[in-house]
């Protein structure tokens, strides 16, 4: 009886061994599945998130709501920013690192202008995408600002015609130099008969409205005085969706306009030791500068700092750099410095770093600087190769 009792016990065992190992091997079938599904999952939880829309932060119980701006490059946040102070909320659209010209908005981009009061992006054509985006926002009560708005803007063509930016191996490329030279140019505006003859050209109410832009220079803030004007828009636009805001947007573009100013009269009082007016760049992104302090660019390319040159425009600009004794080749922080580099072994000469300060490169950021710091660090610059 023990035997068969013993029996009887082993053959339980065995079943429920045998029940175990069945519902393991059932558990093991199912793995796959529950894996898959939750890689699924996962998934929508990571598109999902892309596609949620990014909250503006929300203000703590009782404290005031601020006014949600988003700007589309660093110059525009930074003026946004000081101009509104604590009544606003700004969101940069542009990356740190990231070149303006040919950046594009992400979705997550498109969520973040649809959820702002207020937009502001640079015009004179350096978003392309803003034609296509620009409409629905509006439609949406969105205020849109076009910042180069009302400015006197420059085209490309007319910054040739100026003396502003000179195409070596062209007619009047090798004039004269020195502090005399476009002396009308050095902090002051152009005379009356000039400034009225440009004025005349067919191509000034395109350039005048700021959101057409084609062939415009874009880089207004590289002028102090017109970031100024820029300020002073801000103010007014951020007004109109805050009234109780009027006088703390009133003083914080006072403020700003008070550094621009303090900023211009450096550049003021240094170009005047200039020995040199011209100055050698990759990109045509300083025409403004030229213009506000009777410089004059030398650049390698046009308006695009990513296009490359041909070998005749490489050898026209060797040449004008032997001929005028160029030191110095500047190159950009977010740009390959290939160019200039080359340039540089070919005369002998060094390269520096001149900012269009479209945007921070990451190492700027971390630094802590910012737009001023960046334009006096220009000067210091521009001191150093038309100084010596």
């Amino acid at each position: 009886m023990a035997i068969k009792s013993g029996q009887h016990k082993g053959g339980k065992t065995g079943a429920i061994k045998n029940g175990s190992s069945k519902g393991l091997m059932k558990a093991l079938a199912l793995l796959p599945l529950f894996v898959f599904l939750l890689f699924t999952a996962c998934l929508g939880i990571f598109f999902g998130g892309c596609t949620k829309p990014q909250q503006f932060s929300a203000p703590p119980a009782g404290a005031q709501r601020k006014v949600r701006v988003v700007a589309t490059i660093y110059p525009l946040a930074e003026f946004a920013r000081q101009v509104g102070g604590g009544r606003v909320e700004v969101t940069q659209l542009l990356p740190s690192g990231a070149e303006p010209h040919h950046w594009e908005p992400s979705p997550k981009d498109m969520v973040k202008l649809h959820q702002a009061q207020i937009v502001i992006f640079n015009g004179a054509g350096l978003e392309p995408w803003a034609g296509r985006v620009l409409p629905s926002l509006r439609a949406r009560g969105i205020r849109v600002v076009d910042a180069a708005q009302g400015l006197d803007l420059l085209t490309f063509a007319e910054e040739k015609r100026l003396g502003l930016t000179i195409d070596p191996g062209s007619p009047g490329a090798g004039g004269p130099k020195g502090p005399e030279e476009r002396k009308d140019l050095a902090g002051t505006e152009a005379p009356e008969g000039e400034h009225h003859h440009r004025h005349q050209e067919d191509e000034t109410a395109q350039k005048k409205t700021g959101s057409g832009g084609f062939g415009a220079d874009p880089h207004v803030w590289l002028d102090p005085l017109l970031a100024g004007e820029i300020a002073s828009r801000l103010a007014e636009e951020f007004t109109a969706v805050d009234p109780a805001g009027a006088a703390d947007y009133e003083k914080g573009a006072r403020a700003l306009q008070n550094q621009l100013d303090r900023l211009h009269q450096e550049y003021a009082a240094a170009v005047r030791k200039f020995r040199s007016r011209d100055f050698v760049v990759s990109h045509a992104a300083f025409g403004y500068l030229a213009r506000r302090y009777g410089l004059r660019q030398v650049a390698v390319l046009g308006l695009s700092p990513e296009q490359e040159p041909d070998a005749a425009t490489l050898s026209r600009v060797v040449d004008f750099c032997r001929e005028r004794e160029i030191k110095y080749i500047f190159f950009e922080s977010l740009v390959s410095p290939r160019v200039a580099e080359m340039i540089a072994r070919e005369v002998g000469a060094q390269t520096l770093p001149l900012t269009p300060v479209g945007g921070l490169t990451p190492e700027e950021k971390a630094r802590g600087l910012d737009y001023f710091a960046l334009m006096r660090q220009n000067l210091a610059n521009l001191e150093r190769a038309l100084g010596e």
